[in-house]
C-alpha cells in the first residue's frame, strides 16, 4: 500500500508539473520539476501525533521515529539519490522531535546515528554534518517544527535565487509556479496542509522579490493566487496577505501608500516625494548594522543635494527620543523620519512591529528600497557602497536624459526659427 500511494503521489506530481509547465509556457521552459524521490513518500506518521508533545518523549515512539529514519536512509529512492535525500529524510525527523524533550540518552543516540551517515556515505560528509548541527537546534530551547519545504525547495525551484539580468523571464515564472503547485502535492505538505501551504505560499512570493516583475506576469502571479484561494478558501487571509505583497513590495511595482507621523509629530506621507529618488530606510538605534549605514548615508545626502534624491526613515525604537537624541548629537542622518516604534515590555522586539514596518513586512534591519521618481521599486536592501553606486548611476540617468531633453528642444527652436519667415525681406 505503501508503494502504490508512492507511485500514485509521483504520478500526480508529473501530471500536475507538465500540465503547470506545458501549458501556455514558452518554449525554455524546463519539461519537468525535479522532486527527490526520498521526498515522494511518507515515511513518518502524521506530524500531529507530535506537534503537541511537549515534555518528554516516550522511549517506544522515539525508537519507532528511529528506526523510520534507518528505513527511510536505507531505502532504494534514497541510495540511488543519496545526495538529495539526506536532508528531507531528516527533516522528518525533525518534524517529529521538534516540540519534544528528548533526553540525554536520546539525544546522543540520534547524534550517534546521523553522525555515522559519514561512514556511509563519506562523499556527502559536509550535508550530513549540517544535519548534525542542527540536531540541538529543536527542543524546549526552539520548540518550533521546521518547514519540510526548506529541505526540498533549493531542488525544485530554479537554481538560485537571482534571475539572469535581475530580471525574471516567462520561464522562469513558469517554473517558479509549477514548482510551487508540486511541492503542494508532496505527502508532508499534504498531511501538514495549512502548515505547510503558508510556508510554500510565502517562499513562492518572496523569491520573487530578487528580480523585476512585470505587468502580466503580476498579474498570471496573482491569478494563480485567486486559484490557490478557490481550493483552499482557508488560507484565504494568507493568500490576501501575498497579493498585498506581490502588489506592492516587489522590484518593478509602484510602493504602497505609506503615512504616519515625523519625530516632529507632523503627518507627512510617502506620496508627497513623488518625483523625487527616495530612500526609505527601516532602521532603529537598538540595530548594530544599521547605525553602520549611516556614514554611507550621510555623504549621499551631501553628495546628490543639488538633485532630486531624498532619504526617508522609519524608525524602530521604542522611545523616539533615542533617536531625536542621536541625530541631536549628529550620529544619525538628519532626514525626516516616521517614528514606528512602541513601548511596550520586551520593547526591543514589539518595537520592530509597528504598522510600517508590519505593512512592509520588514523582518530584517535594515531594510532599505530605492524608489524612482514614479514610486516604483527599483532595488531592495542596497548597503554600503552598493547603494551609493546604485544613486549614482540614477542621478546619472537623469542628467542624460534631461540633456537629451534639453537638447531635443534646442533643435525644435532653431527648426522652427530656420521655417519662419525673415522680418527684414
Amino acid at each position: 500500500m505503501a508503494a502504490a500511494a508512492a507511485l500514485i503521489v509521483g504520478v500526480g506530481i508529473g501530471f500536475l508539473v507538465s500540465r503547470a509547465v506545458n501549458g501556455p509556457a514558452s518554449a525554455e521552459a524546463p519539461t519537468s520539476i525535479d522532486v527527490p524521490a526520498a521526498a515522494l513518500k511518507m515515511w513518518y506518521p502524521p506530524v500531529q501525533e507530535f506537534e503537541n508533545e511537549g515534555g518528554a518523549l516516550d522511549d517506544e515512539r522515539f525508537d519507532g521515529l528511529m528506526a523510520t529514519l534507518d528505513e527511510a536512509m536505507t531505502a532504494g529512492e534514497t541510495l540511488a539519490d543519496i545526495e538529495r535525500s539526506i536532508e528531507p529524510n531528516v527533516q522528518g525527523f525533525f518534524r517529529r522531535i521538534a516540540n519534544a524533550e528528548l533526553s540525554a540518552a536520546q539525544t546522543e543516540r540520534a547524534s550517534a546515528y546521523l553522525t555515522g551517515l559519514v561512514d556511509r556515505h563519506p562523499e556527502h560528509e559536509s550535508v550530513i554534518d549540517r544535519q548534525v548541527s542542527m540536531l540541538g537546534i529543536y527542543g524546549p530551547a526552539y520548540p518550533v517544527m521546521p518547514s519540510f519545504m526548506t529541505s526540498v525547495r533549493s531542488h525544485v525551484y530554479p537554481d538560485g535565487l537571482y534571475p539572469p539580468d535581475g530580471v525574471f523571464d516567462d520561464a522562469w515564472i513558469d517554473r517558479m509556479l509549477a514548482s510551487f503547485d508540486a511541492m503542494l502535492e508532496l505527502p508532508e505538505t499534504v498531511n501538514d496542509f495549512e502548515r505547510e501551504g503558508r510556508h510554500l505560499l510565502r517562499g513562492l512570493t518572496q523569491r520573487l522579490q530578487y528580480g523585476r516583475i512585470n505587468d502580466e506576469q503580476t498579474e498570471r502571479v496573482l491569478a494563480h493566487l485567486d486559484g490557490f484561494a478557490q481550493k483552499h478558501p482557508e488560507l484565504a487571509d494568507v493568500v490576501d496577505d501575498r497579493r498585498h505583497y506581490v502588489k506592492y513590495l516587489l522590484t518593478g511595482r509602484v510602493a504602497q501608500s505609506t503615512m504616519g507621523e515625523d519625530l516632529d509629530g507632523i503627518e507627512f506621507a510617502l506620496e508627497e516625494y513623488r518625483g523625487k529618488i527616495v530612500v526609505l530606510v527601516f532602521s532603529g538605534e537598538w540595530c548594530g548594522p544599521c547605525r553602520g549605514e549611516y556614514p554611507f548615508h550621510r555623504f549621499a545626502m551631501e553628495q546628490y543635494k543639488d538633485y532630486e534624491v531624498v532619504f526617508l526613515g522609519v524608525n524602530s525604537d521604542a522611545d523616539p527620543e533615542v533617536i531625536l537624541a542621536s541625530k541631536a548629537r549628529g550620529e544619525a542622518p538628519d532626514y525626516r523620519t516616521w517614528w514606528d516604534g512602541h513601548s511596550q515590555p520586551d520593547a526591543e522586539i514589539a518595537a520592530t512591529k509597528g504598522p510600517i514596518a508590519t505593512s512592509w513586512e520588514v523582518f530584517g534591519w535594515p531594510t532599505i528600497y530605492v524608489l524612482d521618481q514614479d514610486g516604483a521599486i527599483v532595488h531592495i536592501n542596497k548597503r554600503g557602497g552598493d547603494l551609493l553606486a546604485t544613486l549614482d548611476d540614477m542621478v546619472a540617468d537623469i542628467r542624460r536624459a534631461r540633456a537629451e531633453q534639453a537638447l531635443a528642444l534646442e533643435t525644435d527652436e532653431d527648426e522652427e526659427a530656420s521655417e519662419s519667415p525673415n522680418e527684414n525681406q
